[in-house]
């Protein structure tokens, strides 16, 4: 697998945010992985934007958003867009606490998913996990 570090290209940025996407997502996650049967020091936020049915989702809107979360980051925290509604915050932070203070910049009905980076799951399988828990979180 070829990491954020070996790449000879710059990552992908986002159009509209200029922020990085899905694929440099991945590489950060699989970074934040600790060695077999190591604690989890990591983990990702998933913050979901409201149903464009609720909210239209313009670049304004976009931009809102992600100025608001890129000023909510603590040190140490990384941002990323990773859908057409999704941003993710890899954090070193307790997770709910973290998502807690994402939600809270926002004027916004966002919901969150969490998830850590464990030894046991590749960085794909925690940013899915993570997806779940936005999905039910969503719904509930």
């Amino acid at each position: 697998m070829t990491t954020l570090l070996e790449r000879s290209a710059p990552p992908e940025l986002d159009a509209i945010t200029l922020l990085p996407g899905r694929a440099a997502l991945l590489d950060v996650l699989a970074l934040r992985r600790p060695a077999a049967g190591g604690p989890a020091v990591a983990g990702v936020v998933l913050v979901g934007l409201p149903s464009p049915a609720l909210v239209p989702l313009g670049a304004a809107l976009l931009l809102d958003v992600t100025a608001a979360l890129s000023g909510a980051l603590v040190e140490g925290e990384w941002l990323a867009r990773c859908g057409r509604a999704e941003f993710a915050v890899v954090t070193d932070e307790p997770l709910a606490a973290a998502a807690a203070r994402l939600r809270a910049v926002l004027d916004l009905p966002v919901v969150t998913g969490t998830h850590p980076v464990t030894a046991d799951h590749a960085a794909a399988d925690v940013l899915a996990l993570a997806a779940l828990d936005l999905a039910a979180a969503s719904r509930g």
